[in-house]
Order: C-alpha cells, then sequence, then structure tokens
C-alpha cells in the first residue's frame, strides 16, 4: 500500500479506532474457533462488514474488510520477519523493538517497510499473531545481543515472572 491515495483512503475509512473494533472482532473469532489458522473467507469477510456496520456509523463491505485484513497481516508478516532479525531486543511497554540505530539503519535498508516499525512499534501484534499465526520469541527471557548479559538478581527476578 504504497499509493498515497490508498494510504489517504485507508485512514478515513478506519480511523476513530475502526482498526481497533477489527482487531478485537479478529481476536474474538480466533479465540471462540470461528477463524482457525488465520483462514477467513468471504462468508468472514461479509459478517465482519455487517458487525462493523452495525457497530459504529460507518458503512463498510466486505471488499473494504478484505483489503484492511490482507494490510494487517502484511503488517503482522513484516513485523514478525523484522523481530526475527538478529540483534533486536523488545520493549513491552511501547511493544516495540529495541536496537542500536546502526542496527535500524541496516534493517530499513534491506526493507524500507521497516522505518514505520521503529516509531510506532506494533502495538496490536500478539493479537495479529493470535489472528493470523507466528511464531517469534518475545517474552520475558528474550534478549538482544545488544543487551548486557543478566546479573543473578535480574535472573532470580525473571525467574520469579515465569
Amino acid at each position: 500500500m504504497d499509493d498515497p491515495n490508498e494510504v489517504i483512503r485507508d485512514q478515513l475509512l478506519w480511523d476513530d479506532g475502526m482498526e481497533d473494533v477489527l482487531i478485537n472482532f479478529l481476536y474474538d473469532d480466533s479465540i471462540f474457533g470461528r477463524i482457525r489458522g488465520g483462514k477467513i473467507t468471504h462468508n468472514d469477510h461479509v459478517r465482519l462488514a455487517e458487525r462493523l456496520s452495525n457497530y459504529g456509523t460507518k458503512k463498510f463491505n466486505s471488499e473494504q474488510v478484505k483489503g484492511k485484513i490482507a494490510r494487517l497481516k502484511r503488517r503482522q508478516r513484516e513485523f514478525t520477519n523484522l523481530m526475527r532479525q538478529t540483534g533486536l531486543g523488545w520493549d513491552p511497554e511501547r511493544k516495540a523493538p529495541v536496537t542500536s540505530e546502526e542496527h535500524w539503519a541496516n534493517a530499513i535498508r534491506v526493507r524500507n517497510s521497516f522505518k514505520h516499525f521503529k516509531s510506532n512499534g506494533c502495538p496490536r501484534y500478539e493479537e495479529l499473531c493470535a489472528i493470523f499465526g507466528c511464531s517469534v520469541a518475545m517474552g520475558t527471557l528474550h534478549r538482544a545481543l545488544i543487551e548486557p548479559a543478566p546479573i543473578s538478581e535480574e535472573e532470580d527476578l525473571l525467574d520469579e515472572e515465569l
């Protein structure tokens, strides 16, 4: 979605928190087994468009929902690719990667779309993973190579967290 007009149309349609509402609907559907393995059908698009239209003031159609789901899936996949790179840490409060400026410059040089994640992170990443599926170590014991090794007191705290 590099076309500036498409970006603006997407922002106008999905502003007012409607993107979050869609993610919440998709997440609930995946938790309750209505969506399995990220397989979202045409009937799901129609059902979600109706739910979104009834929820807010805008009317949505299945094609708009299908397109937004595709963009959310792409965002989740790109962020997963970024997080699989060696040397990235994770800031759970910002829900964003942590690394050196040099590493960011290299990552953005490889894939320009990573620049969005530098400042914004991916706040709904865990939900997107539940919806679309993925596996990246991001939990309590995940450490980036640029972070110093934990001292024994920190290790004790990590053990307690687990």
